[in-house]
């Protein structure tokens, strides 16, 4: 536990993780722009619609009653830094994707997972299919290819599993497992 979270426990005042959660448990939160969905283990995303798409902008943990930024306003991950990315994974995708996972930035469609033993996977896309480009009438539509990385998270954010790109869906289960001894060790600290 750091320093500052026994003094407030101490002192009876509320850690800013325990304040978020109260701030998104209010009806603000519980109608459009924002909506909040499951995500097992007494974990929530809430969401909040950018750019007409829904976003993950919050982690709720209800079992601690503390909340986490994901990602913030502009789209930019909070929880994430650059130390997270496994670079040499991403060393055959284009400069403009690996200028978006160097600035952290989570405009296209990506998603938090169920958690499962205390970890949830992350799907980001920092390129989209030409599809994604296309209007309602079908135009506009680029020969652009769909470009994911995924990682791991805990119940707060925390990268416990660097974000890459994978070759293979099986590679998730091997992360997973990697995901989930990592966050074992966590509670056993």
């Amino acid at each position: 536990m750091a320093m500052m979270d026994l003094l407030n426990i101490l002192m009876g005042r509320k850690s800013p993780a325990e304040r978020l959660y109260g701030q998104l448990n209010t009806k603000e939160y519980q109608k459009r722009p924002f909506e909040t969905n499951e995500l097992g283990e007494e974990m929530s995303v809430v969401n909040e619609v950018i750019d007409q798409y829904w976003k993950p902008r919050y982690l709720l943990d209800h079992r601690e009653r503390k909340a986490y930024e994901f990602m913030n306003p502009q789209e930019r991950l909070v929880t994430v830094t650059p130390n997270d990315i496994d670079w040499d994974s991403l060393a055959d995708l284009s400069d403009s994707d690996k200028r978006f996972a160097r600035e952290l930035n989570f405009h296209f469609p990506s998603f938090v997972r169920k958690f499962e033993n205390g970890v949830a996977e992350v799907d980001w896309q920092l390129n989209p299919d030409g599809r994604y480009y296309m209007d309602e009438d079908g135009f506009g539509m680029t020969d652009d290819e769909e470009v994911n990385i995924y990682g791991f998270i805990d119940r707060t954010g925390r990268v416990l599993v660097k974000f890459r790109t994978i070759q293979d869906y099986n590679e998730l289960d091997e992360m997973r497992k990697e995901a989930e001894g990592k966050a074992l060790l966590a509670t056993q600290d």
